[in-house]
């Protein structure tokens, strides 16, 4: 059996989660917005096996143990809605990892990472996440600073990386850098 475990993707509606997800599970793009209702739910069998010596995995057993069984992460993309919220908490229940997306064309969802990451942590407890900065393909609509965001994180003593669904720029590496966090955090 697998290694298997639900990471959800969280911030306010129209940050791009739905696209982060689309390009790194099917590879696609779609400039229409489809606002996410509830959550969407997708499934990817990561497969850490080919790199899993050249990841930063503190436990050697567990190196063996991927590189046989693999691992497998369920993936939630909550809907952003604040006033929405309390139908989808219970999606947070049991998560092994999180994204807390924010756009950095859109000042205030950056505002409200703190409302996103109180609730990760009230409803999911001590887990490995990470805060994406998405959109960056819009560089000259920027409202978010890079130095800004990378404050945001030291903050919170997480991972920061910006990225963007249409031009496919750093969703690997997102994707991978927070399994990675999740296998080490693995008991």
């Amino acid at each position: 059996m697998s290694y298997r475990g639900k990471v959800i993707l969280c911030g306010d509606a129209g940050v791009g989660k739905t696209s982060l997800l689309a390009r790194y599970v099917d590879d696609l793009f779609s400039e229409e917005y489809i606002q996410t209702v509830g959550a969407n739910f997708l499934i990817k069998e990561i497969d850490l096996s080919m790199i899993v010596d050249r990841l930063d995995i503190k436990n050697p057993k567990l190196k063996e143990d991927v590189k046989q069984k693999g691992f497998k992460l369920y993936f939630w993309d909550l809907g952003g809605q604040h006033d929405k919220l309390f139908s989808n908490e219970y999606y947070f229940v049991q998560a092994v990892g999180a994204f807390v997306v924010y756009d950095v064309i859109n000042r205030e969802s950056f505002d409200n990472i703190d409302f996103w990451i109180s609730k990760l942590k009230e409803l999911s407890g001590e887990i490995p996440f990470m805060i994406i900065g998405n959109k960056i393909d819009k560089k000259d609509e920027r409202l978010v600073l890079f130095e800004d965001a990378e404050e945001k994180s030291d903050l919170y003593n997480v991972q920061y990386i910006e990225t963007s669904a249409k031009s496919n720029e750093n969703i690997d590496k997102a994707f991978e850098s927070l399994s990675v966090q999740i296998l080490n955090n693995l008991k």
